[in-house]
Order: C-alpha cells, then structure tokens, then sequence
C-alpha cells in the first residue's frame, strides 16, 4: 500500500471506531426515523390541544348546525340552554371561566337575521374570530333565507376551485410540503455535515503539530501526502456516514408512506390517490399505495443520490482550506480565530438554501447562487431536490465546484508544506501572506 494509502486507513479507521462517531451516526439515524413518525404525535397533539367550545343557540336546530360546521376544527358542545339575546347565560359563563370550555360561541336572533357572539377565554382564539365568520357563513343562509333567494346564496358560496398544478415536480400540496420537510432536514444535515468533518480536518492537523508527531512524520512523507492522506481519510469517513443517513432516510421515507396512510381518512386517501395515480384507494392497499406515491414522487430516490454528491463537493471545497488552516495554527485555540471567517462562506449559502426552500428556487438569485463555489453545492442541491433543474445548469455547477477544489488545493497545498512546522504565536494576516509567497 502507498504512503498516503496508509495514512488514508489511518485516518478513517481510527475515527470510524470512535465512541463519538458511533453514537452521532446512531442519534441521527434514530432521529430520521422518529420524525416518520411525527404525524402519529401531530394526531395526538391535535386531540391533546383542540379547543373546546360550547354552543348556545336559539333552538336545536340551529345548535347543530352550528356544530356542524366548527366540528372539524373545534371539540363542540351544546348547551341545553337557549339564547333569547347577546348575553350568555350565567351557567355557561361560569362553566368557560372555570376552564371546563375554552371559549363559547352564542347565536341568537336579531330583527336582521341570526346573529353571533364569541366568548373566547382560551389564549391564541382571539385571532379565529375572521376563520368563524367564514365559517357560520353558510349557517347564517340556511337560517334566515329562503327559496330562491337562499339557493342562489348557497350557490354563490360554494363557488367550484379547481386547482391545475403547472410545476413539473408537484401535482399537490402533500408532494410540496413532504419536499420541503425532508429536504430542509437533509439541509441541516449538509451544512452540520460540511462544517463538522472540515473543522475535524484541521483538530487533526493541530493535534499532531502539538504532540510532536508532525516532526517524525515530515521525516517519512511528503507533506502533500499528509495533507492528502487526512483530507481523503476524513472524506472517506464523512462519506460513509452520509450515505448512512441517506439510506437511513430512504427507509424513513418508506415509513413516512405508511404512516400517512394509517394516518388518512378515506376521503383524503381518495384525494391522494387521484394526486398520485398511483392506486384506487378503495381498493386493498390502495391508501398505502397512493401514500407512497406521493412521498416518492415529491422526494425521489435521486435527491439522496444528490445529498452524497454535493456533499463530496462541499466537503472537498472546505477541507483543503481548514487543512492549510490547521498546520498555520499552533494550538487548538488558534482556530477560533479563523472558524469564523473561514465559515462565512457556508454560513451565507445556507441561509440563501433556506430561503430558496420556502421560496421559488428558480429565483434569479437562486440560480446564480448555485453556481458560484463554496456557496453552489448546498443551493444547487436544494434546487435539484425541490424543482426540475436543467441538466447543463447541473453539469456547470459541479464543474465550477471542482475547478475551485482544485485551485484551493493547490493553495492549500502551499499553506501546508511552509505551516505543519510553525510553532509560536497565532499566524497573522501577514505571516500567511508571507507563508504564500516563501519558497519551499
């Protein structure tokens, strides 16, 4: 085996059997699973933190249809009291203040038509007073009009909305909102990924400068093998963990599939189904089947294959800079120093990321972004997961990436062979300039 092949097992086996490695792997693993299945505890959550409202109305029937038409959003209950006026009744005013209700809601009739008061005591139902209005709309037709008079308002409001998806990645809002979920949580995990894996690089490099052992080893290798041999043997361990996560969210995904589909009524899973295309949810499985077809078609296996390989670039573009860092630096705390500005690069591509997530990602911004290196592989990736990305914009993005791996390895080459054997006080501006520009 070659001089820095052995470095690279080096590297790679002895971190990859540390304590830290084994348990973050296993804590983020563990973690995409648990967020799978998150819409069981959304579901509880729901009947854990659904208002209750209690209902007084002039007459019976009113009160169920009232009920009615709160039932879907709200735990409703009818009072046996009836309303003659605006005022509510002691006993339900009392029932509200001693927390039984959370609010309660009065119709009763006015010489202009059935009208509503709302008794809010829960904090945050202050602000539902526009969602009831839309709401007691209907109930409000049904009982004070007539005839023609209420079928053409009945008409009116029940307006058909059709809506016809012109995205070529989305055709509902389940395949946007799985999108946007899951790739904002494999964001998370390229921006930690990067940062964690190329400030390692740099840990290392000091850490052998302060023990000593980057004297003895100068003597048996060249330092373009040292700085290759812990860049690759760090990649290769920060490779093999990303493609455990992206098999790890493959199989969340597969999860989340199920999951939807015991979680959906039959009507939402009929819904799907037309979505998806993929299955007639009446038939056995098809809710399970319509689930996953929308889960994959919104997130396609592709996106994890593209998590692995922009990662490659982000990590490759950063490690070479935090390489040629360490061996400038003397002590662990000397890093601080450059953390901050060595991470501004990344720093301002994930926030562009986010915003393109919660946004157009065909933006002009956007696109831009995606090309520039150091800032391209966490927006491009975004791009290419949540939109359809042209082939050549793609091609152009990974080229620049390995143009600029390439002329940063080279400096960082540079940085390397004068710096693993500076020791004293933390390098300045221009002792790294000076670094740059001695011969070797």
């Amino acid at each position: 085996m070659s001089t820095t092949g052995i470095i690279i097992k080096r590297e790679y086996v002895e971190r990859i059997k540390s304590r830290s490695f084994i348990i973050g792997t296993a804590l983020v693993v563990i973690g995409m699973f648990a967020l799978a299945l998150l819409p069981f505890g959304f579901r509880w959550l729901g009947s854990e933190f659904t208002s209750k409202i209690v209902v007084v109305a002039p007459d019976s029937g009113v009160a169920a249809q009232v009920a009615k038409a709160l039932s879907d959003e709200y735990d409703v209950s009818i009072s046996k009291d009836r309303a003659t006026g605006a005022t509510l009744p002691a006993d339900v005013a009392q029932a509200v203040k001693s927390k039984k209700y959370d609010a309660a809601l009065l119709a009763y009739r006015t010489s202009n038509g059935l009208a509503f008061a709302f008794y809010p005591r829960q904090t945050g139902l202050l602000s539902k007073s526009g969602n009831l209005r839309s709401r007691l709309a209907p109930v409000a037709i049904n009982v004070d009009l007539t005839g023609q008079t209420a079928r053409s308002a009945k008409q009116a409001l029940n307006f058909q909305l059709k809506t016809v998806a012109l995205n070529e990645r989305y055709q509902s809002e389940q395949q946007e909102n799985a999108a946007s979920t899951l790739v904002y949580i494999l964001l998370i995990l390229l921006y930690i990924g990067t940062i964690l894996y190329a400030v390692q690089i740099a840990q290392g490099v000091i850490e052998e400068k302060s023990n000593r052992v980057m004297e003895v080893m100068i003597a048996a290798v060249r330092p373009a093998q040292l700085l290759a041999g812990k860049i690759f043997g760090i990649g290769a361990l920060a490779l093999t963990q990303m493609v455990i996560f992206a098999l790890a969210a493959a199989g969340a995904l597969i999860l989340l599939a199920v999951v939807i589909a015991s979680t959906m009524s039959q009507a939402d899973a009929v819904a799907l189904a037309q979505h998806a295309a993929a299955a007639q949810a009446n038939a056995p499985g098809g809710a399970g089947v319509a689930a996953q077809g929308v889960v994959a078609s919104a997130v396609p296996y592709s996106t994890l294959v593209y998590l692995v390989v922009f990662f490659i670039l982000g990590f490759f573009s950063y490690a070479a800079l935090f390489a040629g860092m360490g061996a400038l630096c003397s002590k662990a705390e000397d890093v601080q120093q450059f953390n901050g500005v060595m991470m501004i690069p990344i720093i301002i591509a994930y926030f562009i990321a986010i915003f393109a997530v919660f946004g157009d990602p065909e933006k002009p911004l956007f696109v831009v972004a995606s090309m520039i290196p150091l800032i391209s592989p966490m927006v491009m990736f975004t791009r290419v997961a949540l939109s359809s990305v042209p082939a050549w914009q793609i091609a152009l993005s990974i080229a620049f990436s390995l143009a600029a791996i390439w002329g940063l390895t080279l400096l960082a080459g540079r940085l390397y062979r004068v710096g693993v054997l500076m020791y004293g006080k933390p390098p300045r501006l221009g002792d790294v300039v000076r670094a740059l520009r001695a011969p070797t």
